[in-house]
Order: C-alpha cells, then structure tokens, then sequence
C-alpha cells in the first residue's frame, strides 16, 4: 500500500519532459532555501502557522463539546498523523496527561523543532504541488504548445507567496494546493466533457475548504458560472447529465465540509466557530469599510497588489495568455480555458471584496492561478517560429523571460531577508553585551522576539491575563501596566518592532473606503500602552537605544517585509 502512495505521488514528476524537470528542480531548490528560518526553537516566527504549537490543541479544541478552533482539522489531522510517533513518545514520558504536565514534556526545543520542520516540509511539498498543478492545466489550456507547462511552471514556481509560504507552517497553501487539484479536476472533466468526473471536483474543493475556510471563494463564483456555460455549450439533449452532477457535486462539498469540520460530532462549537469567523476573526480585521466605497476600494488594491509578487513585466504576458487562451478554443473547451481567470476573479469577489482585506496571503491565489496563462508565451514563441517573423510575439517571449528572471530575484531578496532576519542579529548582540541576572524586559507575541538564551533573566510583561499567552520556556510572564516600568526597573529592555508599530501609528478615519481595522484601533485605545511605547521609542521613558538590529540588504536584493514575519527590526533599550 505505501509503495502504491509512492508510485502515485511520483507519477505528475515521471510525465514532465526534460525541461519541466529541470524548471521544478529550480523551484524546488528555491522553495527549499532557507526552511530552516528560526530553528531550532520551541516555537516558530511565521506569523499564524499552526506549528509547533498549535495543530495538536487545535485538533483538540474541535472535537471537544462546545469549543472551537480558529481553522478547520483537516490539515492539522495530516499533521497530527505525520508526527504521532513523536508525540505518543512524549505522552509516555510525560508524569501525567494534566495540561501543565503536557505543556512542560511537549515545550521542548528538539519536539518543537521536529514538529515545526515536518509541518514545512508538507508546505515545501504542497507548493511544488501546486507548481506541478498549474503546469498540468496549462497543458491542458494549450494543448498546441509544447512549452506551456514549463513556462506556467516557472513563473507559478517564483511568485513571491508562493515562495515564503512554502517556508511556513500557514494553511494559506496547504488550502491553494487542495484548491488547484479541485480546479485542475474541474479542467480535466470540461475537456473530456465528462459531467460525472464533478464528483472528483467536490471532494477535492471540500478537502480545500476543511482545510482553510477562505477557499471557498475560490468556487463560490466561479463554479456555478462554469456550469452554466457548459451546460449552454452542449447539445439541449446532453444538458441534464452536467444539471444533475451539479447537484450531486454540491451535496457532496456540503457534507464532507460539515463532516470534516467536525459539525455533527460538535455542532455548538462549530456553530461558535462560524459565528467567530462571520464576527471578530474577519470584521476586527477588515482594512475597507463595509460599504460599496469599502468593497471598490479593496478590488482597487487587489488590482494594484500585482507587483508585491511579481514584476510588472508579467502583466501583459499573462494578459497576453488570457486572450490567446479565450479565443483558440471553442465551446467547452474555451469553458475550461477560463476556469483559472474565473477563479481567480471569484476569490477576489466572494473574499477579498466581502472580508474587505487584500494581503500577499490574500492575493496568493490569484497569483498562482494566473501563471496558468504564462503558458500562452510558448504560443507566442511558437507562431513567432513558424512564421520566421519578429513583432509582437518575439515582444511576449522577451518580457517573459525578463519576469521569470526579476521575480526569481523578487522570491531571492525575501529568501535573503530570512537569512539575515534581524532577530538573528540581536540574539548575538544579547549574547554579547547582556550579563546572567541581569534584568530583561521583553513584549509582545513569541513570533516576534529572538531566541533569548536559558541563562538570561527574562520577565515578558503584558497588561493582559498570563493565561491567554503562548507560554516561552525560562520566561517569567508578568501582568502588569507597561507604563509601570519604574517600579520594575529592569536592565534591557527587547521589544520587535513587528509588535510595536500598532503602537506607534496614527490613528485615521475612514478614507476613499480604507479604514484602520478595529483590532489596531483597540490597541490605539489602550492609552497606558500607546504612550509608554511612544515614550519608549523617543527615549523619554529613562531608557535609551542600546542597539537597533536590522537587515539593510542591497540594492539589488532590498528587504522583503512579508507577513509581519520578516524585515521588522528589533530594538534593545538600556537603562539610562
């Protein structure tokens, strides 16, 4: 059986020719660079990932009678299954399955490390998945071109992301590669016009949805749509069979999604958790406002978020794949050409329009699926060929290649900004310039501060309840005022700046449908914390600057801020 998984799993690298074998080993090499980003460690510094803390609570939390987790199980379950070697020998060791005694066993930095590696690596893997997937589909799209997929691939396999995602452990790609599979399904059963073969779709589309909810936007326009137009492309005689499937593809994604999603063994937790996703876990984060100005606003910065991930150069060559696609095939095959454009514009509609929210994350599957149309350049170069003629088809090879070389570039300055993350810099000044006993202060989440070593004294201080804190191992959680720091009186004082600058920004009425979302004006509302750090950053707080760890990169390889994960400095303040 696992011989048969494998020989399954090789079987999309054993059809690619030369060429896309060569292009995936470049994106695999890219994606692969740097995984190692914040390890070893008992926790990771990817903003929202689900390891290594959190898929084994999580998957807890959603099977256990009126809780809930933030995410779907489906890939924490794959990721539970892949490390429970790892956690039964941590169960056995630990003095008893009390909380305390589990968090103690299990928060140490070999398990965590472990943990968090094999979560990236399923990432790492998904993302070539998703390269591999837009490759088949622009084959399928261009059937004439005998570069197609290895053009899609290429520019799929650079697109900025893309790239960082797979370093993570964030459902963002996990659900992008369930998603792609769906719509590569969809393509498959268009062009062999094939109606049962929806059922294929519906599983795969359910996968990506119990995985991260937002993947429903994928297929909440663009699936109806399709069946409409192949429903019209067909004979009146042959229209029922696609009608039909359709309903059985929807009871399908409904079922599985309620089942997966653990609905009918807790239905008042997953009631909570789809009132928690309609409520604060969207609305307190919406950066439009919930208007028609709002919504206008954020397909204006969907549209304007093309250069975050890839050059410009791109835009008209995939403009250019989209038209040559759309009017070189006819009736159902033209339907299958423009489900990655039809999918792309759903999730921009049904989510980034309706959460009111544009981010890389958000943007990502857009991006990925538009590299479909990348295929469209070895048409271009083709026809250039036959006709031995320059023009405009030489124009779209030239600005291809030029995008896939400056998003290379693009994908290789964020790698670099991993590598020389700050928090890498300021661990070694603290090693350095911090004594044992001497007092340190920090703030702020784990994924925001350096690895601080066992030996130091280090008290993190927050306003809010220990209890609702991600526990560091050798810290001592505090509650208390920041403004209080006079009667704390510590030596150092180590804060990052991917959680000070709530803080530190202006507040700012609605604006042309940009709005400051409700989470960042609570804290704005939180005076004794915005002004201490305002203080503390102006040196007004009887502290001073002791050093300012940064990554300047270069100018051909510039920071890459990403996430709040990356090019965010963290500053050290001494005790004047």
């Amino acid at each position: 059986m696992f011989r048969r998984w494998i020989e399954l799993a090789l079987r999309p690298v054993r059809e690619l020719g030369t060429v896309e074998r060569l292009v995936l080993f470049g994106v695999a090499v890219l994606h692969a660079t740097g995984i190692g980003w914040g390890l070893p460690s008992t926790d990771g510094w990817d903003v929202d990932g689900v390891a290594p803390r959190d898929f084994l609570p999580g998957l807890v939390e959603t099977y256990t009678p009126g809780k809930y987790f933030t995410y779907p199980p489906l890939h924490l379950a794959l990721l539970a299954l892949l490390t429970l070697p790892v956690t039964i020998v941590q169960l056995l060791r630990a003095p008893s399955l009390a909380p305390h005694d589990l968090v103690a066993t299990f928060l140490s930095v070999p398990v965590m490390t472990t943990f968090a590696l094999v979560a990236r690596v399923v990432s790492f893997l998904m993302s070539l998945g998703v390269v591999l997937i837009v490759g088949r589909i622009a084959a399928v799209v261009f059937p004439s071109a005998r570069r197609a997929r290895a053009w899609a691939m290429a520019i799929c396999g650079v697109e900025v992301a893309g790239t960082y995602y797979a370093h993570t452990t964030n459902l963002d790609l996990p659900a992008l590669f369930w998603a792609s599979a769906a719509l590569l399904a969809l393509v498959l059963a268009l062009e062999s016009d094939e109606p049962r073969r929806l059922r294929r779709v519906a599983v795969l589309a359910a996968f990506a949805i119990a995985t991260k909810d937002q993947a429903y936007a994928v297929f909440a326009l663009s699936m109806p749509a399709v069946l409409v137009a192949w429903t019209l492309a067909r004979p009146p005689s042959r229209r029922t069979d696609v009608l039909r499937e359709a309903l059985v593809c929807a009871a399908i994604v409904v079922g599985l999604v309620l089942v997966l999603d653990a609905a009918p063994f807790n239905p008042t937790g997953f009631a909570a958790r789809v009132r928690f996703l309609t409520g604060p876990a969207s609305q307190d984060f919406a950066q439009h406002s919930r208007d028609w100005a709002g919504r206008l606003s954020a397909l204006e910065d969907a549209v304007t978020f093309f250069p975050n991930h890839y050059p410009l150069a791109l835009a008209p060559v995939l403009a250019a794949g989209v038209f040559v696609a759309v009017t070189s095939r006819r009736g159902v095959g033209r339907v299958a050409a423009l489900v990655p454009l039809l999918a792309a514009l759903s999730f921009t509609l049904a989510f980034n329009c309706v959460a009111r929210r544009v981010e890389e994350r958000f943007m990502m599957p857009q991006m990925q699926l538009l590299a479909v149309y990348g295929g469209g350049v070895a048409v271009f170069i083709e026809r250039s060929v036959a006709a031995r003629r320059r023009g405009l088809p030489a124009l779209v090879a030239v600005l291809a290649g030029a995008g896939v070389v400056l998003g290379l570039r693009l994908s290789a300055g964020m790698l670099l900004t991993m590598a020389g993350d700050a928090r890498y810099d300021a661990e070694r000044w603290i090693h350095e310039h911090v004594r044992p006993g001497e007092p340190v202060e920090v703030y702020g989440g784990n994924v925001y501060l350096p690895r601080l070593s066992p030996a130091l004294t280090v008290e993190r201080v927050d306003p809010r309840p220990v209890t609702s804190r991600n526990p560091m191992p050798g810290i001592v959680e505090r509650q208390d005022r920041l403004g209080n720091v006079e009667a704390r009186r510590p030596r150092w004082i180590v804060v990052g700046m991917g959680h000070a600058w709530r803080y530190l920004q202006e507040a700012h009425g609605p604006s042309d449908g940009r709005v400051l979302p409700r989470i960042q004006e609570a804290g704005l509302a939180d005076a004794d914390t915005r002004d201490y750090f305002r203080a503390l950053f102006a040196e007004q707080a009887g502290y001073r600057k002791a050093h300012v760890s940064h990554y300047e990169g270069s100018a051909v390889f510039p920071p890459r801020p990403l996430h709040a994960s990356l090019a965010t400095d963290v500053f050290v303040f001494e005790r004047r």
